[in-house]
């Protein structure tokens, strides 16, 4: 399974040669603090670490599905045969 992330191009710059402050903005993320970077137009950045950003899309993508799930119509309940193949389906898978 791919992660949204992967979709991105990633510039990956050395945390010794980042400006000044960027180290302390690392180590507040790796804090698990999420920190907003605003510009003086309201543009902004969020900080965060690599772990809370995968967190982040992977609860983003199971929520995503979850929806897909509850958007199909039901589909009945199954009974005989059917309910019997379905059943062996998930015992085979587990």
């Amino acid at each position: 399974m791919s992660s949204a992330a992967e979709e991105y191009e990633e510039t990956v710059i050395l945390l010794e040669q980042a400006a000044p402050g960027v180290a302390e903005l690392a180590q507040r993320a790796w804090a698990h603090e999420r920190i907003r970077l605003v510009a003086a137009d309201g543009e902004a950045v969020v900080v965060m670490s690599v772990d809370d950003l995968d967190q982040v899309l992977q609860e983003a993508a199971d929520l995503a599905e979850a929806r897909a799930i509850l958007a199909k119509p039901d589909p009945g309940p199954l009974t005989g045969a059917a309910a019997l193949s379905w059943l062996a389906e998930v015992v085979a898978g587990a």
